[in-house]
């Protein structure tokens, strides 16, 4: 009788070792599984700089503009929340049916449910 105690102890600790395992084992999945789609979006970022370059050079050549104005617009636009941060906030928008405010994140009104129309043309994908 006096080994059960130590027998239990034994079981418990091998339960927490086993658990552990796992845990690390889910870690290891999930680091796996986050820098794919790190991967995934760096190159997506890289495609998408490779075509902002290409179509601003095409715009450059055709129509005439200077880098100095892009560059002006793009800190124009940087700063129309009030942050030169190199992010585009999320804006307030008003529904065009029923006049409440929501989020320019939204596709759609909260409260009504009608599509709202994003103040950014690429956030309306």
């Amino acid at each position: 009788m006096y080994q059960f105690p130590g027998l239990v102890i034994d079981l418990y600790q091998n339960r927490k070792i086993a658990d552990a395992e796992r845990r690390a084992s889910d870690a290891a999945l999930d680091t796996k599984f986050l820098k794919s789609e790190i991967l995934d979006l760096q190159r997506k970022a890289d495609a998408l700089t490779i075509a902002c370059q290409a179509l601003w050079e095409v715009l450059r050549g055709e129509v005439g503009l200077s880098d100095d104005m892009i560059l002006k617009k793009m800190e124009e636009i940087d700063l129309r929340d009030g942050r030169a941060d190199g992010k585009i906030s999320r804006e307030v928008v008003i529904c065009e049916r029923c006049g409440r405010k929501g989020n320019s994140a939204r596709k759609q009104c909260l409260y009504c449910g009608s599509p709202l129309s994003p103040e950014n043309v690429f956030e309306s994908y």
